[in-house]
Formats: C-alpha cells, structure tokens, sequence
C-alpha cells in the first residue's frame, strides 16, 4: 500500500467520522482517530524498518492529513457563515465564527509544525545536502515565516482572524505544492 493510499485512507476515516459524528468534540474526536489510523495503517504496512524513515513519512502523512482536515474546515465553515448571511442558519447550539476560524489557524499550524518535523527528519535521512533539501527547507521557512507574521497580525495589529486563517490557507497550500513539486524541479 503506498504512501498517498495511507493518507487518503485517513482522510477517508476522518470524514466518515466528521460527518456521523455531531456535537463540539466531533472535529477533535475525528482528526485524532484519523491520525491514529494512519499511524497504526503505516506501521502495519511498513513495520518498523528503520526510526528515522518511519518518523520522516509518519510526520510527512500527518501534516498532509491536517491541511486536509483543516480545508475542510474551512469549506465547512464558510457554508456555514454564508448560511448565517442569508439568515437560512437556524440550529439549536450556538455557532462561533470567530471561534472557528481560531480552531482552523490552529489546524493550519499543527500541519506546519509536521511539515517541519518532516524537514528535519528528512535532513537527517540525507547524506548530502541536494538542490531538493534546500528547497524544502526555504519553503517551510517561507511558511514558518507566513505563519508568525500572521499571528503577529492578529495579536497585535488586530488583523481580522477570517482573513488571515484564509490567507494562512491559501499560503499553506501555495508551500505544500511547491514543496512536493520541487522533486519534479530539481529531480
């Protein structure tokens, strides 16, 4: 089973259980059940051949798994504000946007810290520093740099938290492209 058909199958998991589970602990109960099951998938698969691979593809996966989550999240949440707008959002708990859009930049920001993890683990799996190395490593600083200057943004400068947990997003997203299409570049 390869890598993408372990990750996919915890984003799978996840969205079963995102979308059976109800209440406020569902987000928190489905992305740790879908990290466990992609922990114990990979590890079932691959055993433990050797700490550092399975560490680096482990981290790999999981920050794949919670920049997926946390898209999610943000579909979910913009139907959600938009249903507010148009005033068709009637529900018997009460909804937070603010609060959501802080759990979301949360999300995005565990996804980084595997991302880096990922990079690390991966300096310690290379032997020689190559053009591919370097270029992840520039554009997780770029993301690491998106990241506090964001958060800056909104402890200090009162930046709106919708814009910046999108900005965030989109940003994210730009890295994590440019990360895994820079094999296809220097490769």
């Amino acid at each position: 089973m390869s890598f993408i058909t372990q990750v996919t199958i915890s984003i799978v998991i996840y969205f079963i259980l995102r979308i059976g589970l109800k209440g406020k602990n569902s987000l928190n109960l489905s992305s740790g059940v879908a990290a466990l099951s992609y922990i114990a998938i990979y590890l079932y698969t691959y055993n433990f051949i050797n700490a550092l691979p399975t560490l680096h593809f482990m981290v790999t996966g999981l920050s794949l798994l919670f920049i997926f989550i946390a898209y999610n999240e943000i579909i979910i949440l913009e139907r959600k504000v938009r249903k507010l707008k148009k005033g068709e959002f009637i529900t018997s708990e009460p909804f937070s946007v603010e609060k959501s859009y802080k759990i979301v930049f949360k999300l995005l920001g565990l996804g980084l810290v595997f991302l880096s993890l990922a990079l690390i683990s991966g300096f310690g799996m290379q032997s020689v520093f190559t053009a591919n190395i370097i270029f992840k490593s520039i554009f997780t600083i770029i993301a690491w740099m998106i990241y506090v200057i964001t958060l800056i943004g909104i402890k200090f400068f009162n930046f709106p938290i919708k814009y910046a947990t999108r900005s965030l997003f989109l940003a994210m997203w730009a890295v994590l492209i440019a990360y895994f299409m820079n094999s296809y570049i220097a490769g």
